[in-house]
């Protein structure tokens, strides 16, 4: 590469012991993920859903419930639909959130018991270039 001098830097590995995780970091951290995920779930099924009506993919539902079950007239109520998944997925996502919360709970009374978990580390503050 011209013009690029590329550095290695030693650093210096260490252990650290985690022995606690606090519930309220834990619950900000996990709803604001649960949150974001929500969003992605819902901008994704609006896309899903127009491109399947743009194909023919919904009619071709509806014609087939409508011939195999001799109905008349039922449709795919697009709006009724969007807002139940997105309640239900909210109502999902929460939980999940709710769930690594009582997991960092559970974690933390297991912690007290077995003392916590060893982990590796790489400090960077104390990386210089060679």
């Amino acid at each position: 590469m011209m013009g690029y001098r590329r550095q290695r830097f030693e650093a210096r590995k260490v252990r650290r012991l985690v022995r606690h995780i606090d519930p309220w970091s834990a619950l900000k951290l996990s709803v604001l993920v649960a949150l974001s995920l929500w969003l992605i779930t819902m901008i994704a099924s609006v896309i899903l859903w127009t491109v399947a009506r743009n194909a023919g993919t919904v009619s071709s539902v509806e014609e087939f419930v409508n011939s195999t079950f001799s109905l008349q007239e039922w449709k795919l109520d697009g709006e009724f639909l969007f807002r139940q998944f997105s309640l239900l997925s909210l109502m999902f996502y929460l939980g999940v959130a709710g769930a690594i919360v009582v997991s960092t709970l559970v974690f933390n009374l297991i912690s007290d018991i077995i003392g916590g978990i060893w982990i590796s580390v790489i400090e960077e503050e104390t990386a210089r270039p060679m």
